[in-house]
């Protein structure tokens, strides 16, 4: 049974992660992030958290496209990660993700004190 456990499910299109120096992970999110991927996003995000202990960071680099649910997928990420005691960052979004997460208000929680990114427009 203690092989099976080692067995990782393939990522679903748009996600895979990796370990950088020390006890990083870094997540990359890529595609769209809306209503139909997010729930998968969040899940992948939780997996990888219970998988490797430790801060994680969501690399936004490629992510092409986040409607209204998407800040919404990352807040849920990133409470998952508290309530591991661990921490959630965003890193490299591109100005639409920005927007949003400003729109809904939770640039404080992930642009101001949790993320490195652009200051955007």
């Amino acid at each position: 049974m203690g092989a099976e456990e080692d067995v990782q499910e393939p990522a679903p299109p748009g996600l895979s992660h990796r370990l950088r120096a020390g006890s990083e992970v870094v997540v990359d999110l890529g595609g769209e992030l809306d209503i139909v991927s997010g729930d998968v996003a969040v899940s992948y995000v939780r997996d990888v958290i219970d998988r490797c202990p430790g801060p994680v960071v969501v690399d936004l680099t490629a992510l092409a496209f986040c409607d209204a649910r998407g800040p919404g997928a990352l807040l849920r990420m990133a409470g998952y990660a508290e309530q591991a005691e661990g921490e959630l960052k965003l890193i490299s979004p591109r100005s639409s993700p920005v927007k949003i997460i400003r729109i809904t208000g939770l640039d404080s929680r992930f642009l101001a004190s949790r993320a490195t990114c652009p200051a955007g427009p």
